[in-house]
C-alpha cells in the first residue's frame, strides 16, 4: 500500500534546483523522488541530532551542568581521542600508499 502524498511548496537556490533536476535526469526519476529521498535522509539525521540535544538537556536538568574542571577534563579526553584517531589515520594512509607502490606493509 502506497503512503498518501502531501504537497510542500519550497523555494531553493537556483543552483540547488539545477542539481536536483540533473540528479533526476541521471536517475531517470522524478524531481519529487530525488527531493523526497534527500529530505528523508537529512531529516533522519536531524531528528537524531535534536533527540540527542534534548536528552542532554534533560540530563543536565536532572543532574546539573558539568563544572568547569569537569568540562576541561572531558575536553582533554576528547583531544586525546582525536590525536589517537589522527595517528591511526596516518598509519593507515602510509600502509595504503606503500601497498599501492608495491612496497609491502608499513609498521
Amino acid at each position: 500500500m502506497t503512503e498518501k502524498k502531501s504537497v510542500l511548496n519550497v523555494t531553493v537556490s537556483q543552483s540547488l534546483a539545477e542539481d536536483v533536476r540533473r540528479a533526476a535526469k541521471l536517475e531517470h526519476t522524478s524531481i519529487s523522488s530525488v527531493v523526497e529521498r534527500a529530505l528523508r535522509q537529512q531529516l533522519a539525521w536531524e531528528l537524531k541530532r535534536l533527540d540527542g540535544i534534548r536528552a542532554i538537556e534533560e540530563y543536565f536538568d536532572e543532574h546539573g551542568h558539568p563544572r568547569p574542571e569537569e568540562m576541561a577534563e572531558a575536553e582533554a579526553q576528547v583531544a586525546q581521542e582525536h590525536r589517537l584517531l589522527d595517528e591511526a589515520r596516518a598509519v593507515m594512509a602510509a600502509r595504503d600508499h606503500a601497498a599501492r607502490r608495491g612496497g609491502g606493509d608499513v609498521a
